[in-house]
């Protein structure tokens, strides 16, 4: 059994929050302190890393785990993935209020996303290194106008939209609700056309190596445990809006799908 964690994490609220009042009170934050909680006699470490270079050491299977990913349903060419931890609620369309208005009335709303990326008065942007499911064969189609490294992740392009630098970014609504909740300023969210999903499972992935199986069956042995964390319910609430009781049935009802239960690492 591993002794020892190694996690990687990014300057991004309100999945990492690494300064402020609402320090390591980020969702990912308490993921790892939840699994940790779970497994007392395993040692955690941490290294902060921008987002591309996480992608690159999980692609040169560097043994470490990020605790942000979206579940596939399957071990992809970088990771392995831990069963799901908890549920976003679908990406939605993110601008300030006058402008979401706009869209909405040229485009609809469910959003036609795939006419509002064609056209070119409208600035996209979003973190570098982010990848959006579903969506992302569309996002490749057409090139954002801006793909944003360095820290802040997403609440850094939602800075940018609210001054009027950038028009518009798709994220998940807990990403708006921490940029409203924290005082930075009022944007509003559209809901995708395009997007099927109705959920978004996010899960724990480990670098494709012997030491990651090994963590990613470690963590899976607990997974009741951490998903019903209390510290860790509280964050996902704290985050999930004005309704915080709704989201917690939502949650819960879509990690008790059948699918979600499996642990399928190689032997």
């Amino acid at each position: 059994m591993p002794g020892r964690i190694q996690w990687a994490i990014n300057d991004a609220p309100p999945f990492h929050i690494l300064s402020g009042p609402y320090q390591n009170k980020g969702i990912c934050d308490a993921l790892i302190s939840a699994v940790h909680r779970a497994l007392p006699e395993v040692a955690s470490s941490v290294w902060v890393m921008p987002q591309p270079r996480i992608s690159q050491a999980l692609t040169d299977q560097t043994d470490l785990c990020f605790p942000c990913m979206i579940y596939r349903g399957s071990h992809n060419e970088r990771a392995y993935f831990s069963q799901p931890t908890h549920i976003y609620e679908p990406y939605q369309i993110m601008s300030r209020l006058p402008l979401a208005a706009e869209i909405a009335s040229r485009y609809g709303s469910p959003v036609a996303f795939e006419l509002l990326l064609s056209a070119t008065q409208y600035r996209l942007g979003y973190p570098a290194g982010r990848r959006y499911a579903e969506l992302q064969p569309l996002l490749d189609k057409y090139p954002p106008f801006l793909a944003r490294p360095g820290v802040g992740g997403a609440v850094t392009i939602l800075q940018m939209i609210q001054a009027e630098r950038l028009d518009y970014t798709i994220d998940y609504p807990i990403v708006a609700n921490y940029f409203n909740r924290t005082g930075q300023g009022n944007i509003s969210s559209l809901p995708i056309r395009e997007q099927q999903q109705d959920h978004i499972p996010g899960a724990i992935g480990c670098a494709r190596s012997d030491w990651g199986r090994q963590v990613v069956n470690l963590i899976n042995s607990v997974m009741p445990q951490v998903r019903q964390d209390p510290v860790f319910l509280e964050v996902l609430n704290l985050w999930s809006g004005a309704d915080g009781e709704s989201y917690q049935r939502f949650n819960q009802q879509h990690l008790a799908r059948p699918e979600y239960q499996q642990a399928t690492t190689p032997e």
